[in-house]
């Protein structure tokens, strides 16, 4: 897997690293690791996850 298509995994997962760490500094280890943690969260099912999180009501301003 390319460390291109492993950082865009990554960006589209709701994983909060990219607000924390700059992705393309990451070592390759770093990046792996992300990547397995993501799989197994997949691997898991977290539907009783997003079972549990609060459905708020779309907004929108004018300004």
């Amino acid at each position: 897997m390319s460390r291109s298509y492993k950082i865009s995994l990554i960006l589209k997962s709701r994983n909060s690293l990219p607000v924390y760490k700059d992705l393309s500094k990451l070592s390759e280890g770093e990046l792996d690791e992300q990547v397995r943690a993501i799989v197994r969260r997949m691997q898991a099912n977290e539907s009783h996850v997003i079972a549990r999180m609060v459905l708020r009501q779309p907004t929108f301003s004018l300004n």
